[in-house]
């Protein structure tokens, strides 16, 4: 063996090594605490302070349900109320009749933190014990990755590493279209993705610190 290849070969073996440990790692030791994840995504909605005001949150807007297999789209008009304690109602007015659903159960978690005008405060409310697990590369962005005790592929929290922002709950719902109301973003477009299709929540209207007593059950209670 030549003087050269004897002294590139140890050099070469090295390289991979200096790559990796040079590389910007993601694994535990260096992730943000949840506390620095929240605090960040309460400051890129609009801060603490601003969040604080708000009391209820009335909504309009549509829902489309868009499953080809079933035929074509179906749009139904949406309105929910909601206060800060985690309670909320949505009613769909659809051709069939009104369907109503709310309160703040495992079944629906994701739409009362989404409705709650201070979910974003009460992050561990909606999905107990939340803590940092990772970070996840979805179509070249990356997010960092807050588990729950809830189930992993439909709540696990996903915030965006670049901006702070949650735009993802589990696997199939995406948190789009934000906009100013109040001081504070609101997602106007909640895309719940599902076997064969979607069904899509669109915001029309957000409104907070209406009355909204007459449309609430007390937490917990179905109405």
């Amino acid at each position: 063996m030549s003087t050269v290849r004897k002294f590139f070969r140890p050099f070469l073996v090295l390289i991979p090594v200096l790559i990796l440990t040079s590389a910007p790692s993601a694994y535990a030791g260096d992730l943000p605490t949840l506390e620095q994840i929240l605090d960040r995504y309460v400051d890129a909605l609009g801060g603490r302070e601003n969040l604080a005001k708000l009391a209820t949150r009335s909504i309009t807007g549509k829902q489309i349900d868009d499953r080809p297999y079933q035929g074509e789209p179906v749009t139904a008009e949406l309105e929910a109320w909601a206060d800060n304690t985690g309670c909320f109602s949505m009613v769909l007015h659809e051709a069939g009749g009104d369907h109503r659903t709310g309160n703040a159960d495992d079944h629906n978690a994701k739409l009362a933190f989404i409705f709650n005008p201070q979910g974003p405060l009460m992050v561990d409310k909606h999905f107990p014990n939340p803590h940092v697990t990772g970070t996840w590369d979805y179509d070249g962005k990356l997010y960092y990755k807050v588990e729950n005790d809830l189930k992993f592929e439909y709540y696990t929290l996903y915030f965006e590493v670049e901006t702070g922002m949650l735009t993802r709950i589990g696997y199939h719902w995406w948190l789009e279209d934000f906009r100013e109301v109040d001081g504070v973003l609101v997602p106007f477009t909640v895309v719940r993705g599902r076997k064969g299709g979607s069904t899509n929540l669109y915001f029309e209207s957000v409104t907070h610190n209406v009355d909204v007593t007459d449309h609430l059950a007390p937490s917990g209670q179905e109405q």
